[in-house]
C-alpha cells in the first residue's frame, strides 16, 4: 500500500464534507441536542477528554481502518481470490459499486451520502493507486455532532 498522499487528498475530503453537510441539511438533519446537552453536564476535563479522543478517532483511526477495509482490502478481495498479488490499481466494477454500497450502509441513514463518498474515495484510491489520498482528509466541525 502506498501511503503518500498530495492535494488531491483535502480536496476530496472538503468535496465528501460539502456533499455530507447538503445531504443531510435535504434530508432534515439529526438532532444534536442529546450529544451536545451530555457533553454540557460534563466537567471541563471530561469534556475536553471525550472531544480530544473523538477527533483523534474521527482524524486518525477511523479514516485510516475504513481505508484499509473498504479500498485496500474489499475492492481488491471481490476482485481476486488472491487479492495480496493484485496492483493498487486493479479492480472490476463489481467491487467498486459492491465497496462502496458496503460503505454507505455502514453509514446508516446517510447511506447514500456514504455510499458516493464510497465512490469518490474508490476513484481516487485507483486512479492514483495511493491509499493515503483517502485517508489525507479531517473532519470540520461546528456544533454538528451528529457527523460524529
Amino acid at each position: 500500500m502506498d501511503w503518500r498522499f498530495s492535494w488531491l487528498g483535502p480536496l476530496l475530503g472538503a468535496v465528501v464534507f460539502g456533499l455530507w453537510i447538503g445531504l443531510d441539511r435535504l434530508s432534515g438533519g439529526g438532532d444534536d441536542k442529546a450529544i451536545a446537552g451530555g457533553l454540557a453536564s460534563l466537567p471541563d476535563a471530561g469534556r475536553v477528554a471525550w472531544l480530544t479522543f473523538r477527533v483523534l478517532a474521527a482524524v486518525v483511526a477511523v479514516p485510516i481502518a475504513e481505508e484499509l477495509a473498504f479500498r485496500g482490502f474489499l475492492i481488491r478481495r471481490l476482485a481476486s481470490a488472491d487479492f495480496d498479488s493484485l496492483p493498487a490499481k486493479t479492480f472490476t466494477w463489481l467491487a467498486v459499486v459492491v465497496s462502496s454500497v458496503a460503505f454507505g450502509l455502514m453509514h446508516g441513514d446517510r447511506w447514500i451520502a456514504g455510499s458516493v463518498a464510497g465512490l469518490l474515495y474508490a476513484a481516487t484510491f485507483l486512479r492514483r493507486g495511493r491509499i493515503g489520498e483517502a485517508v489525507a482528509a479531517w473532519v470540520l466541525a461546528g456544533n454538528n455532532w451528529r457527523f460524529w
